[in-house]
This record gives structure tokens, sequence and C-alpha cells, in this order.
């Protein structure tokens, strides 16, 4: 379950996003990272990004507003959503989707690293 690939990581919380951040490098991948949206989408037009890795709820613009961006420059780039908040808070349409996947955090590390391995190899 070793990666290498590059993950854009967008989380305002900054004990979330190092916690995440560690997670991920010890799995191999390499994390550019983003406080919210908008930072994602700047990053993402600068980087060569093989998967996305999103909070849902983000000041400024949140990620599924930065995903549809993203996804119009990137139509197979590759999702994982995160959330604290209840599934009735979020967006019912984004959630549905069958190439979207949605983790509730807190998330346990060997679950992270399974879901992102699983959908990496999905776009493949």
């Amino acid at each position: 379950m070793h990666g290498y690939e590059t993950i854009l990581l967008a989380e305002d919380d900054d004990i979330v996003r190092d916690a995440t951040v560690a997670i991920l490098e010890y799995g191999g991948y390499r994390v550019i990272t983003a406080e919210n949206g908008e930072e994602a989408v700047r990053l993402f037009k600068e980087s060569r990004i093989d998967m996305l890795l999103l909070d849902v709820i983000m000041p400024v613009m949140n990620g599924v507003e930065a995903y549809r961006i993203i996804k119009e420059i990137a139509p197979d780039i590759r999702v994982l959503f995160t959330s604290g908040y209840i599934a009735e808070v979020l967006d019912k349409e984004l959630i549905q989707a069958k190439d979207v996947r949605l983790l509730h955090k807190p998330i346990p590390p060997d679950t992270l690293l399974k879901v992102v391995r699983e959908v990496l190899d999905a776009g493949r």
C-alpha cells in the first residue's frame, strides 16, 4: 500500500493538516498543502497533482467549489473529501456522485492510507 504520487491536501485546521501530511508522507506520498479551496486551485494550476484530498468545509472557498473548478481543468482528477460535519450539512449531489469518496473525521491513519490508495488505483 506504499505510494509515490503527489497529493494536494486542502485543510483549514493546522493540527489536522499537519497530522494528515505526516500520515501521507509515511505512506510514501508527496504532499502539497493548502489552507483553503482558493489556495488549492492556485496550487493545482502550478503543480502536477495526482489526487486531491479536500476538506469539504473551509473558509474563503470550500472543498466542493475548489473541486468543481479543478475538475473543469482536469476532468479525470481523482478526489477524496473529508469532513467533520454530518452528511445532512454536506452537498447531497456531490456525496451521491459515483466517482466521489467521503471520509468522516476523525480518520484512523490506516483507513486514510487504504482509501487514498483505492482512490488512486480506481483511476487506472
